[in-house]
């Protein structure tokens, strides 16, 4: 099976995975704010933030893992797979134990996270306790998903998830239904996690008999050498990007209120199912994108680079006129309009969105490279920068100054150091190509957006103008994207590559 076949496999299945997954994310989260209201939603975002700065145990060992597996997968170099995994074995299993210790030892100290601890939530610091149970036991047994993924089978890993995510959800909607209870709710979601682990490492020991042999071989020196130094550069990213990106619902709630956190919360829910789709479509496409750099030359390399980077700019762009045009109206549908955020507030949101998606390509090509070392200090400089702006103008512009915060810091650091380091260390080209197309890409959706503004403008109110919306969404910013992109090279790869990945769908 070629690369393209495995792509095409895998956007199948994770196309239909991430539907049904954020069908019931959706019913998921109306029966949630119906049944338990907006300060349930604000603890439940908050908590999610505190634990995701817990995430920083990992240290980026997973991506570094990742990327020594793709030449031996490449190779068929089954000794050194097994090296590799075992290795991965015993770090996740002390991960688990460090995340579950350090979460649990923040309980005594809630109430700093907190602008006014609602009283009318019950057993909160047990809530939190379970929210701890389930973000360590993820770690257990959820590395051999790695293997399934660099192996290019990360359709494996969509069934199981969908599957187990579709009996979780329908059992904590009934719990929710018939007793009212979080606290069995999150029970419910422990075992999902734990079940789902399990599932994915059944699999992966059944495809890969040789996981399960005791012979293993010592690591290679200079292949520890090099994971441990990738490490090295890892954590500094992961504290920068951890710091970055997960203390916003913790300032909010300490700065603003935990109410204003929970209606956040839904912004992200929608922005974090985009996400979780893009993520979908770059897995399929990431181990590919690795095994070519294992095999091919720099100048193919820089050609497959410039066509994700075409194609991201297109899509990402194409998301954010979605986003800012049908925020509001879709939570107004769907959860009520005491739920929507001040206009500013919503821009500000979508902003971040196109920025830090844009930094998806470049992000993935560099860690198929290996490219974690030479911009490590940028992740040094982040997060106090982005703690000290966003506190800043929180005082000032509430919740705005705060996503203000996040944006600035990203664009006075990783917006031009990321791509400056790939295209020195692994493209071996000038930068500057890169900054041309990308103010062009700025332009170009900022037009198709006015646009497509002008036009939702007229749109109706309610259920019938939505969907007006979002036909205009779907149909005006493609058209212009069309209109200018269409005699590209890199639209014509696109367009021919569709066209397999169609035919191979059909």
């Amino acid at each position: 099976m070629d690369r393209t076949e495995h792509v095409v496999k895998n956007l199948k299945f994770a196309a239909v995975s991430e539907l049904v997954l954020a069908v019931l994310k959706f019913v998921s989260r109306r029966v949630f704010v119906l049944l338990l209201g907006k300060e349930y939603l604000g603890v439940s975002g908050l908590f999610t933030d505190i634990l995701s700065m817990l995430s920083l145990a990992e240290l980026g060992f997973s991506v570094s893992i990742t990327y020594s597996l793709y030449r031996p997968v490449a190779q068929e170099d089954i000794p050194l797979i097994k090296s590799l995994m075992r290795l991965y074995r015993r770090v996740y299993r002390g991960v688990f134990v460090i995340v579950l210790a350090a979460g649990l030892s923040l309980t005594p100290f809630l109430d700093f996270f907190v602008k006014e601890m609602p009283e009318n939530i019950p057993n909160i610091s047990l809530i939190y306790v379970l929210n701890v149970v389930n973000a360590s036991v993820s770690y257990l047994f959820a590395y051999k998903s790695t293997l399934l993924f660099v192996y290019q089978k990360k359709y494996i890993d969509s069934l199981i998830r969908t599957a187990t995510a579709l009996i979780s959800t329908a059992a904590q909607i009934a719990v929710l239904l018939l007793t009212g209870n979080y606290v069995f709710y999150l029970f419910i979601a422990i075992v999902a996690s734990l079940t789902q682990n399990i599932m994915i490492s059944v699999k992966a020991d059944r495809l890969y008999p040789y996981l399960r042999e005791q012979d293993i071989s010592p690591m290679p020196a200079e292949i520890l050498q090099d994971i441990r130094r990738n490490v090295g550069a890892m954590i500094l990213h992961r504290i920068g990007a951890v710091a970055v990106f997960s203390t916003d619902n913790i300032l909010i709630s300490k700065f603003v209120g935990i109410v204003t956190t929970g209606l956040y919360s839904n912004y992200i829910m929608i922005r974090g199912f985009l996400n979780v789709v893009v993520n979908a479509l770059f897995n399929a496409i990431t181990p590919a994108l690795g095994n070519l750099n294992a095999t091919e030359t720099v100048q193919s390399r820089q050609a497959a680079f410039r066509r994700l980077n075409f194609f991201s700019a297109w899509l990402f762009g194409w998301m954010s006129i979605c986003l800012l045009w049908l925020y509001d109206p879709f939570i107004s549908i769907w959860l009520g309009g005491n739920y929507l955020l001040p206009r500013p507030v919503v821009l500000i949101i979508v902003v971040n969105f196109y920025v830090n998606s844009m930094r998806v390509p470049v992000a993935n090509t560099k860690s198929v490279m290996g490219l974690f070392w030479d911009e490590r200090y940028k992740s040094i400089l982040e997060p106090p920068l982005n703690l000290v702006v966003s506190v800043l103008l929180a005082q000032r512009w509430g919740i705005f100054g705060i996503l203000a915060g996040t944006l600035i810091s990203t664009m006075a650091l990783p917006f031009w150091v990321e791509p400056l380091g790939l295209y020195r260390h692994g493209l071996k080209q000038p930068v500057r190509e890169y900054f041309l197309r990308y103010l062009e890409h700025v332009l170009l959706t900022a037009a198709a957006g006015w646009l497509t503004g002008l036009a939702c403008s007229a749109a109706g109110q309610g259920f019938p103008g939505f969907l007006i919306r979002l036909l205009l969404c779907i149909l005006i910013p493609n058209m212009v994207y069309l209109a200018v992109y269409c005699r590209t090279a890199e639209f014509c790869f696109m367009k021919e590559t569709a066209g397999r990945i169609v035919k191979k769908l059909l």
